[in-house]
């Protein structure tokens, strides 16, 4: 019976020297502890340093895409400026000939000389007009899809591509 006793004891003094050694080896007692607390800080320090040292040297790179977008921002609304100035100068256009075409047709709708020749006048008049009016909605929408593609292309900004990005949110690829 001794021998089980001295068995049982054996096993509890290995079980407790084998928590005091996991005891001193976890991260938590080397955060504690004082002589690893400098060491702690000097590490979090030093990271701290080459993340903003990362940050810094991108910043300029940065800043160089956000001009440049920023002006071919620019260059797309003054060419989207500039086509709507000249659909509004083609609208203007086309108001006034119509107005003068109503104008004729009106005077030679009053210098007819029969009931078939004003039916023929106007006939004319409305052909033309559904004619021209054909045409120029055309001619408009060609123009409003090219202003479209031209401004509403995506704007490519490679933000991928800095590398203070890959240090800050290092984040596996996905394949």
């Amino acid at each position: 019976m001794a021998t089980t006793k001295t068995a049982a004891k054996k096993t509890t003094t290995t079980k407790s020297t084998t928590a005091k050694k996991a005891e001193t080896t976890s991260p938590v007692a080397d955060i504690m502890s004082f002589s690893n607390g400098a060491e702690w800080t000097a590490k979090a320090k030093e990271q701290f340093e080459s993340m903003m040292e990362s940050f810094g040297e991108n910043l300029e790179e940065a800043r160089a895409k956000n001009e440049e977008l920023a002006e071919e921002l620019q260059a797309r609304f003054k060419s989207s400026q500039e086509r709507v100035n000249e659909t509004n100068a083609f609208l203007m256009e086309a108001a006034q000939e119509e107005v003068s075409e109503t104008v004729q047709f009106a005077s030679d709708l009053t210098n007819a000389k029969s009931f078939a020749d004003a039916l023929t006048i106007q006939q004319s008049y409305w052909k033309k007009l559904f004619e021209n009016r054909i045409e120029r909605a055309r001619e408009l929408t060609e123009t409003t899809v090219e202003t479209a593609r031209e401004t509403m292309t995506p704007v490519e900004v490679p933000f991928a591509n800095f590398k203070s990005f890959e240090k800050f949110f290092a984040f596996p690829v996905k394949a």
